[in-house]
């Protein structure tokens, strides 16, 4: 018997040694593992407590026990979404507002009295509707861009990712002369346009730059434009 035991021992001295040798700074590492696993214990041992408490507390089976009795059992805390709501707009969303300048309110239409300043030969054949129209795609595309600006990093969808990359892209191009990042080039708006508006947008430009709905900066071959 005795032999047994002594050959167990120098087996396990001789793997004990083998750990040593191969496991860098092995003291450190099986006292850093015994812990984990001695937390591990202790939260097995509170989550077994807790069912034992639970159990002992509810006599009825859960198809009995109603909502309110089931979030003070497990000591779950709902605020009313009335009054999150009541206390405005999140600091992240203030922070949106505040780096791109852009509140959540569309973009007023063009007056009669607006629309009668800007000068014929600028006009053409352009309405204070065909005006209106182009405005709204281009505050459309803002607000979308906005909304975007907004989202977390979970919330992003590929088609959102693409986007802001191609937006960073421009952003670079700009060499920082733009005062906001909510901008956009030609290319944005005029897909958004009916196929007739299309050829009109660039006759819009001077007329909307009259009445200080858009501002441009040229960098090399394009123009950025912002409100």
């Amino acid at each position: 018997m005795s032999f047994v035991i002594d050959q167990f021992v120098t087996e396990k001295n001789r793997k004990l040694e083998i750990y040593q040798e191969n496991i860098p700074d092995f003291e450190r590492t099986i006292t850093n593992m015994n812990n984990s696993f001695a937390n591990i214990k202790t939260i097995l041992q509170e989550i077994s407590n807790a069912e034992e408490r639970t159990v002992e507390r509810c006599k009825d089976n859960c198809f009995n026990c109603s909502p309110a009795h089931l979030k003070q059992l497990l000591g779950i805390e709902l605020k009313q979404i009335e009054e999150l709501s009541a206390q405005g707009p999140s600091r992240t969303e203030e922070k949106v507002t505040e780096k791109t300048g852009l509140n959540n309110t569309e973009e007023e239409k063009i007056s009669e009295q607006e629309f009668n300043t800007i000068p014929k030969y600028q006009l053409g054949r352009l309405t204070r509707d065909n005006l209106n129209e182009i405005v709204g795609k281009m505050d459309e595309f803002l607000m979308k861009k906005n909304h975007i600006f907004g989202k977390t990093n979970k919330q992003l969808s590929r088609i959102d990712r693409e986007l802001l990359d191609s937006w960073k892209a421009l952003e670079l191009k700009s060499k920082g002369r733009l005062p906001t990042t909510l901008f956009f080039v030609e290319s944005d708006i005029r897909p958004l346009l009916q196929e007739r508006l299309r050829p009109s947008f660039s006759k819009a430009i001077p007329c909307l730059r009259h009445i200080r709905r858009v501002r441009e900066e040229r960098c090399g071959p394009l123009t950025f434009y912002y409100s």
